[in-house]
């Protein structure tokens, strides 16, 4: 049996058709339980990416999201909000966060978010900031952007050497984000990345 490629979807509602985000991941889940998409790879996760909702109406996508998640066992990651009053009914292991919002947060916010989240995710574009947040603490790296994205139209890609020299410098998971889809993946993970993020193709699926 081959190992399958460990995926993190990032969410983008303004993607999928009506905007309707709900709708999406569901019919994305749906597919992949019934082995009609992804068969090469595991959701280890989705990332809930809408950057440009109030924390209300966060709040309230969360609501919408988090019932699906649970109900094909997929870990739903939270987005830059860091501060959120999470209702306890919801058990959310994960967060994800910009290299400056983390680099940013005092001692004890970060050690607060540390004990609240099992695995704190963060955004890194080069190895300096992929080595300080290591030490800052965080659980794993977005690393991009690898190949050429519309999300990232006239900038250079950093490639899959990026990913090279992240791998032989971190001891944390590297999780590869950037025009990658189901055909160049494997290549990602050869370089030595944990996982691989896609979000155009899953939000247009």
């Amino acid at each position: 049996m081959i190992n399958k490629i460990k995926l993190n979807i990032i969410s983008n509602r303004k993607l999928c058709e009506n905007e309707n985000l709900e709708k999406q991941i569901e019919k994305i889940s749906s597919a992949y339980e019934k082995k009609m998409i992804l068969e090469n790879f595991e959701i280890v996760a989705l990332t809930l990416r809408e950057k440009d909702l109030d924390k209300n109406e966060y709040l309230k996508l969360i609501e919408e999201i988090y019932p699906i998640c649970q109900k094909y066992k997929i870990n739903l990651i939270l987005h830059q909000n860091y501060d959120l009053n999470l209702d306890n009914k919801y058990n959310i292991e994960g967060i994800h966060l910009s290299y400056d919002i983390f680099k940013s947060l005092n001692q004890n916010i970060k050690a607060e978010l540390i004990k609240k989240y099992k695995r704190i995710g963060v955004s890194i574009h080069s190895l300096y900031e992929a080595k300080e947040v290591e030490n800052l603490g965080a659980s794993y790296v977005v690393a991009g952007h690898i190949f050429e994205t519309d999300c990232k139209k006239g900038l250079e890609p950093r490639g899959l050497k990026f990913v090279k020299d992240l791998s032989s410098t971190l001891t944390i998971p590297i999780f590869a984000i950037g025009g990658i889809d189901e055909k160049n993946s494997q290549s990602v993970i050869d370089s030595g990345a944990f996982g691989v993020c896609m979000m155009s193709s899953m939000m247009k699926y």
